[in-house]
C-alpha cells in the first residue's frame, strides 16, 4: 500500500505529522509511506525507518510541476495535511482512489480572534490530523515522535563537546527566536535566564537558524559571559540531534518545542501573543507551557500581529525566576 502524506511547512507543522506518519505505520506495517514537504523540513525524516520516501521542493514549483517530479505516480491513498490551494492542486492532479483532507478550523479561529476572545473555546490540531486518518482505519491518538541517526547524534556531542555521559553538568538549549517577534520572549529575560544556568555550574547553548544570529548577539551583549551559540552553523538534521543531547530546552512557540517535544527532551516553553488554546501544542508530555494568562492572549493566530497594549504584559509577566524554577525544581506552570 503506497500512501502520501503532504505538508509543505513549517518546522512545527511538519513536526505535529509525524503523528500521522506513527500512526499510519503502526496501522500499516508493510505500507510504504511517502512525505512530500519543502526541502529544508525534509531533513525531519532523514533516514527514519517509518518513511519510505521523502520528496523535498523548493517551494516556487508549480502544482503541475510537483506532480512531474512525483513522476505521476498512483497512490493507493493521498493525505493531505497542510490543506492549502497548492495542496489541493497537487491532491487533486494525482491519481488515488482515496484522498483526505485536514479541516484545519481556521475560520472558527480567525473568528475568535476577531472577536478579542469572546468566542474563546479550545482547537485540536493533532485531533484534526488524527481526525483525517479515520477513513484509513486509524482509530487511535499517536503523539508526534522524530528520531535522530548516529550521524547527526555525532555532530551533536561534537558541537557540544560531549566526550562521555559523565558529566558534571548540565547543558540547556536556549532557542530565542521566531518567524514573529511578537513571539519572542524579552531578549533581557533570555540573558538573565543564560546567566542564571552559568551561575548554577551549567552550560546554556544558543540554537537557531541565520535569522536568528542578530538577536543573540543583542542577548550576549546583555550577558555576563560570552554566549555559546550554535546558530546558522548546522542544519536541521543536526539540530534535531543537537536537542537530543540537551538536558532541557527552553524556547518560545516555535519549531525547536516540537523538536523537542517529539524527542521526549524536557522543555520549557514561553507562550504570549499565542496561546495554547489554539491548539497548535499538542500535549507533549516533557513540554511545560509557561503563558501569563491575560485576557488579550490570543490576539494573532501566529503571532503576527503587533501588540495592541501599552507593554507586552504576556511576556513581561512571565519571569526568570519562573523559568528556572521549571529547569531546577519546583516546577510552576501557567494555566
Amino acid at each position: 500500500m503506497d500512501i502520501l502524506i503532504i505538508r509543505f511547512s513549517s518546522l512545527g507543522d511538519v513536526v505535529i505529522t509525524s503523528a500521522a506518519v506513527e500512526a499510519l505505520k503502526r496501522n500499516f506495517p508493510e505500507s510504504h509511506l511517502y512525505y512530500l514537504t519543502k526541502q529544508p523540513y525534509s531533513q525531519i525524516f532523514e533516514n527514519d525507518e517509518r518513511i519510505f520516501k521523502v520528496i523535498g521542493i523548493t517551494g516556487n514549483e508549480s502544482p503541475f510541476e510537483i506532480v512531474k517530479l512525483l513522476g505521476r505516480k498512483e497512490f493507493d491513498a493521498i493525505v493531505d495535511l497542510h490543506g492549502s490551494i497548492r495542496s489541493i492542486l497537487v491532491a487533486s492532479a494525482l491519481k488515488s482512489p482515496k484522498k483526505y483532507r485536514i479541516r484545519k478550523q481556521s475560520l472558527a479561529r480567525r473568528l475568535m480572534i476577531l472577536s478579542r476572545n469572546r468566542y474563546r473555546r479550545l482547537f485540536d490540531v493533532l485531533g484534526n490530523i488524527m481526525d483525517t486518518l479515520k477513513p484509513l482505519g486509524v482509530l487511535w491518538r499517536e503523539m508526534p515522535k522524530i528520531f535522530t541517526d548516529e550521524k547527526n547524534a555525532g555532530i551533536a556531542r561534537s558541537a557540544l563537546n560531549i566526550e562521555n555521559d559523565e558529566r558534571d553538568h548540565r547543558i540547556i538549549g536556549i532557542a530565542p527566536g521566531s518567524r514573529h517577534s511578537t513571539k519572542m520572549w524579552n531578549e533581557h529575560s533570555f540573558a538573565g535566564l543564560a546567566d542564571a544556568i552559568t551561575a548554577n555550574g551549567d552550560v546554556p547553548v544558543f540554537l537557531g537558524d541565520k535569522n536568528d544570529i542578530p538577536v543573540i548577539g543583542r542577548i550576549g551583549e546583555m550577558m555576563g559571559t560570552e554566549p555559546v551559540s550554535l546558530a546558522g552553523k548546522i542544519d536541521i538534521a543536526a539540530t534535531v540531534g543537537v536537542i537530543s543531547q540537551l538536558d532541557s530546552l527552553v524556547t518560545n512557540d516555535s519549531g525547536p518545542m516540537h523538536i523537542a517535544g517529539a524527542l521526549g527532551v524536557p522543555c520549557a516553553a514561553v507562550f504570549g501573543p499565542t496561546h495554547p488554546v489554539l491548539g497548535f501544542c499538542p500535549g507533549y508530555p516533557s513540554v511545560s507551557i509557561f503563558h501569563s494568562g491575560v485576557e488579550c492572549s490570543p490576539c494573532s493566530i501566529h503571532g503576527s500581529s503587533p501588540c495592541r497594549m501599552p507593554s507586552r504584559f504576556c511576556m513581561d509577566d512571565i519571569t526568570v525566576e519562573t523559568i528556572i524554577g521549571s529547569l531546577y525544581g519546583s516546577k510552576k506552570r501557567f494555566d
